[in-house]
């Protein structure tokens, strides 16, 4: 079955999220941590089942080579072979799994709540107004 996508929409990637989330389910405990330390490392294969996150499902890279349903090829696979997922995303989602099976709730939000990464804020001055801020040359 070849499943290709020319563009990306957002309902690709939530049909790819729902997906890694039905795999992550059936994830033994070791193949979640190693995937988790391996994404952080970003040391996980694209297009290949020899270290792709899927394939992490026993334990290890390569572990597995087939998605729960026997398929080589799902809606995340085809995402995340082709770029369109980020290593942060999929931890993200390997976190929620991970805090649901020690108990903890957590709410993960939906794409429309989500809220681009906020940069750190310059610490708080009196004179906040009249305090320049430097340029810095990163070039040298």
């Amino acid at each position: 079955m070849q499943n290709t996508i020319e563009r990306y929409s957002e309902s690709h990637r939530e049909e790819a999220l729902a997906e890694l989330r039905a795999e992550l389910a059936e994830f033994s405990h070791d193949g979640l941590i190693q995937l988790r330390e391996d994404l952080a490392r970003r040391a996980v294969v694209r297009g290949s089942w020899a270290g792709c996150v899927i394939s992490y499902k026993r334990g290890a890279p390569g572990s597995a080579r087939r998605d729960r349903l026997g398929r080589a090829r799902n809606a995340f696979t085809v995402l995340w072979d082709n770029g369109w997922l980020t290593d942060e995303e999929v931890m993200a989602v390997v976190d929620v799994e991970l805090a649901r099976r020690r108990g903890e709730t957590v709410h993960t939000p939906s794409p429309s709540e989500a809220q681009p990464a906020e940069l750190p804020q310059r610490p708080a001055t009196e004179d906040a107004e009249a305090t320049p801020l430097r340029a810095v040359d990163r070039a040298a």
